[in-house]
C-alpha cells in the first residue's frame, strides 16, 4: 500500500481576484441602488445615509478591489476567511451603522489586508515603488481614523489617497499595455511610465495629503491637487491612447482622466472653500468606478483567456460610468432634478457593475477551450 502522495499535502491556492472581484462588483451594484434609496427620502438603509455611502465606497468596494488585485494566490482557507470578514463588515456597516462591531470589522479587514500586502513592496529597488508602502499604509489606517471620530476631512482625505493609488497603479497598467498596442501596429511609444512625471505626481500628492491634515494649510493642499491634476493630464496625453485600437486602453485612459479632472476640481474647490463633496464624485464614481472595472476585467481575461476584455464590455463601461458620473454631478448642481438624477446615476452605475460581474462569474473557459488555447491551435475572440 502506498502512502498519501506528497501533492495531497500541498494546499490548494486560488487567486484572490476570482473571489474579491465578483464580490466588489456585486456589492458596488447593490450599494449604488441602496444609496439612491437612502438619499431620496426613505432613510434606509441608514448605514448609507450621508457620509455612509462614501465610507462604503472606500472600505467596501475599493478595498475589495485592492485585495483582489494585490493579494495574489492564497490558500482557500485564508481566502474564504478574508472574504467572510469583508462580507461581515459590509453587512454590519450598512444595516447597523451606529454599531461599534461594524466599524471594528471594517478596521480589522483593512489591517489584515495591509499586513498581507504592504510587506511585498519592501524589496522594491526604486523609491517610487517603495512609495506604495506609506501610501497603502495611510489607506489602511483610514478606517481606524473614521472609527476614532477625529476632526479631519475624512471624505476628502480618502478620495485623495485613493486617487494617488489609482494614478500610480493606473499608470503602471496603461504604460506597458499602450506600448504593446503601439508595437502591434508597427509604431513605437516613447512616453511609457514617464518616471519624472510619476515622481512629481507622488511628491505633489504626498504633500497634498499632509497639508490636508491641518486647517491652516488646506488651501495649499488645494493648490497641490490642482497642479497634480494638470501633471496627470499631461502624462495621460503623452500616452496617445486615441491611436491604440484597444477599447480596454480607452476605458483605462478615461478612468485616469476622471481622476485627473477630479483632483483639479477638488483642488479648485478647496481653494474657494466650497463644493468639495460634489467634486469627490469625479474621483470616486468616474475615476474609481471606471478604472476598477477595467482592472477587474483585464485581470480576468488576461488570466483566463490571455486576451483583452470584450470590446462591447469596455465601451459599455465607459458609457455607463460616464452617465453615472455626470448624473451624480447634476444631482448636486442642477436645480429641480436631484431625485431623478440620483436614480439615473445609481441605475447606470449598478448596470455597469452587474454586467461586469456577469462576465467575471459566467465567462470562464472549460477544460477543452483551455487545452486548445494553451496549445496555441485555437484562440477565442
Amino acid at each position: 500500500m502506498h502512502g498519501p502522495s506528497h501533492k495531497s499535502h500541498i494546499p490548494i491556492r486560488t487567486d484572490a481576484g476570482r473571489v474579491f472581484f465578483p464580490l466588489a462588483a456585486l456589492y458596488g451594484a447593490l450599494a449604488g441602488g441602496l444609496s439612491a434609496l437612502s438619499m431620496t427620502g426613505s432613510g434606509w438603509p441608514s448605514g448609507l445615509v450621508g457620509a455612509g455611502h462614501g465610507r462604503e465606497m472606500f472600505f467596501g468596494f475599493a478595498l475589495a478591489l485592492v485585495g483582489g488585485y494585490l493579494l495574489g494566490p492564497l490558500s482557500r482557507r485564508w481566502l474564504l476567511a478574508l472574504a467572510g470578514l469583508w462580507l461581515a463588515a459590509r453587512v454590519t456597516a450598512v444595516t447597523l451603522p451606529p454599531s461599534l462591531l461594524g466599524q471594528l470589522l471594517s478596521t480589522l479587514f483593512a489591517l489584515v489586508l495591509g499586513a498581507l500586502v504592504i510587506p511585498r513592496f519592501r524589496h522594491a529597488r526604486k523609491w517610487r515603488n517603495k512609495a506604495v508602502m506609506p501610501l497603502f499604509g495611510a489607506i489602511i489606517v483610514l478606517p481606524l481614523l473614521w472609527l476614532s471620530g477625529v476632526d479631519l476631512p475624512l471624505a476628502e482625505l480618502g478620495a485623495l489617497l485613493f486617487a494617488s493609488l489609482m494614478l500610480f497603479m493606473g499608470g503602471r497598467l496603461i504604460a506597458p499595455a499602450a506600448a504593446g498596442a503601439f508595437r502591434e501596429r508597427g509604431m513605437y511609444l516613447d512616453a511609457r511610465v514617464q518616471p519624472r512625471l510619476e515622481s512629481l505626481l507622488l511628491l505633489l500628492l504626498a504633500a497634498a495629503v499632509v497639508a490636508l491634515l491641518f486647517p491652516v494649510s488646506r488651501a495649499a493642499s488645494g493648490t497641490l491637487m490642482l497642479v497634480a491634476g494638470g501633471v496627470a493630464t499631461i502624462r495621460l496625453l503623452r500616452w496617445r491612447l486615441w491611436r491604440c485600437r484597444r477599447a480596454d486602453l480607452w476605458a483605462a485612459g478615461l478612468g485616469y482622466g476622471w481622476v485627473a479632472l477630479g483632483l483639479a476640481v477638488l483642488g479648485a474647490t478647496l481653494l474657494q472653500g466650497t463644493g468639495q463633496r460634489t467634486a469627490l464624485h469625479l474621483v470616486t464614481v468616474g475615476g474609481l468606478g471606471t478604472l476598477a472595472s477595467v482592472v477587474m476585467a483585464r485581470q480576468h481575461y488576461q488570466r483566463q483567456w490571455k486576451r483583452p476584455p470584450p470590446v462591447v464590455l469596455m465601451l459599455g463601461t465607459m458609457a455607463l460610468m460616464a452617465t453615472a458620473t455626470l448624473s451624480r454631478l447634476a444631482a448636486d448642481t442642477v436645480p429641480g432634478v436631484r431625485v431623478e438624477a440620483l436614480w439615473l446615476a445609481a441605475a447606470a452605475w449598478s448596470a455597469s457593475l452587474v454586467w461586469l460581474a456577469a462576465h467575471l462569474l459566467l465567462d470562464a473557459p472549460d477544460s477543452t477551450v483551455m487545452k486548445t488555447t494553451r496549445s496555441g491551435k485555437t484562440h477565442l475572440v
